[in-house]
C-alpha cells in the first residue's frame, strides 16, 4: 500500500479517492513532529494545501515521487529541490480558475459602481444618491497581464463587457500580434500606458516579484484601478498605496499579500479606495471540490499511466 501525506484538512472528495483507490492517507495535522518523521520512509506522495514544503522536509522522505498542490500556485514549494530529486510537483491545473474570475470581476464591478458607497447612502443618507460616482465598464481599456488559465476567462468576461482587452504574456513571440481577437502588448510599460484597469494573473517568481513598482504603476492614466488576484509581492504594497493616497490610483482591490495571513503594518491596510480579501478567491464550494479531487486525481495518475502534462507544474513567468 502506497502511502500519502496530506498535510491539512480538504474537501474530503480527494482523501476518498485516494482511499478508494488503495492508497494510505496519513494526515499530518494529527501527527506530532516525532511520528511524522516515523512514516517517513514511507512517503510516496504529499498532497499540500497552503503549507509550505520546505527542502529539508523533501530530503527527509527517500522514497517521495511526487507532490500534488491543492491549487495552482507553487512558491510555497521548493520546486527547485524536487526538481534535483526527480520529484514530480504536480497542480491542479483548471480547478479554481472560474472561481478566481468571478472574484476578479466581482473586485472590478464593485469598483464601477461604487457599489459599498451605494449601501451606505441607503443605510444612512438617501439624499447623496446624487453624489454617486460609477462608470460602465465597457469604457475602460484592460490590461491583463498573464494569458494562462485563468487570464484568458478574465479577457473573455471584459470583452462580453465591451471593454478594450490588452494582453501581455512573454510566452508569445515579438512577432505576435493578436491572440483570440485581443492585441498582445510587448512592452509592459506600453501595456500601463494604454490602460486604465490593469488586473494580475501571474505567479510570483524571482523575476516577477516587484514586477508592478512605482515607476510602472505611475505610468499608468491618472485614476486607474489595479486587481491582484494572483499572488502577493508582484505589486509594491507600499507604493500602491501611496498612489491611492494621492489619487493617482483610484481603486484597488487585493486578494493576495506580501506576507500571509496580513500583518497589522501592511499598508494596504491603509490604502485609499481599496478592497481586501483573505486570499480567498478559490473558495467557493465548487472550487474547493474540484481541487481536491483533481489534486489526488495526480497522485493516482502519478502511479497509474503517469500524470497529464497539463497538470505538471512549469515554471513560466508570465502563466496563471
Amino acid at each position: 500500500m502506497r502511502t500519502v501525506l496530506l498535510t491539512e484538512k480538504i474537501d474530503d472528495s480527494g482523501p476518498a479517492l485516494l482511499r478508494e483507490k488503495g492508497f494510505e492517507v496519513i494526515e499530518g495535522w494529527t501527527l506530532s513532529e516525532e511520528q511524522l518523521e516515523g512514516w517517513s520512509e514511507k512517503i510516496e506522495a504529499i498532497l499540500v494545501r497552503t503549507n509550505r514544503i520546505f527542502s529539508e522536509q523533501i530530503l527527509s522522505m527517500p522514497n517521495l515521487k511526487i507532490i500534488s498542490k491543492h491549487g495552482v500556485g507553487c512558491d510555497t514549494i521548493d520546486v527547485a529541490c524536487a526538481r534535483s530529486r526527480n520529484i514530480t510537483v504536480a497542480i491542479a491545473s483548471d480547478a479554481n480558475a472560474q472561481s478566481v474570475v468571478e472574484h476578479t470581476f466581482m473586485f472590478m464591478l464593485n469598483m464601477a459602481k461604487n457599489s459599498v458607497y451605494m449601501d451606505q447612502v441607503v443605510r444612512s443618507d438617501y439624499s447623496q444618491r446624487t453624489n454617486i460616482k460609477a462608470f460602465d465598464l465597457g469604457s475602460r481599456t484592460l490590461l491583463v497581464l498573464g494569458y494562462g488559465r485563468i487570464g484568458t476567462r478574465v479577457a473573455r468576461l471584459a470583452s462580453a463587457f465591451g471593454m478594450t482587452v490588452l494582453v501581455c504574456d512573454e510566452k508569445f513571440a515579438l512577432g505576435v500580434s493578436e491572440v483570440d481577437g485581443f492585441e498582445i502588448i510587448h512592452d509592459l510599460d506600453e501595456g500601463l500606458a494604454r490602460s486604465t484597469f490593469l488586473t494580475v494573473h501571474i505567479p510570483l517568481t524571482d523575476k516577477s516579484a516587484n514586477l508592478i513598482d512605482k515607476d510602472r504603476l505611475l505610468k499608468m492614466p491618472k485614476g486607474s484601478y489595479l486587481v491582484n488576484c494572483a499572488r502577493g509581492g508582484i505589486v509594491d504594497e507600499q507604493s500602491l498605496t501611496e498612489l491611492t493616497h494621492s489619487g493617482h490610483i483610484s481603486a484597488s482591490a487585493f486578494d493576495v499579500f506580501s506576507v500571509e495571513p496580513i500583518t497589522a503594518d501592511n499598508p494596504l491596510l491603509s490604502a485609499k479606495n481599496t478592497q481586501l480579501s483573505p486570499h480567498a478567491a478559490a473558495f467557493t464550494a465548487e472550487s474547493l471540490r474540484r481541487m481536491s479531487y483533481q489534486a489526488a486525481s495526480n497522485i493516482c495518475d502519478y502511479f497509474g499511466e503517469g500524470v497529464p502534462k497539463a497538470n505538471i507544474y512549469e515554471l513560466d513567468a508570465f502563466t496563471a
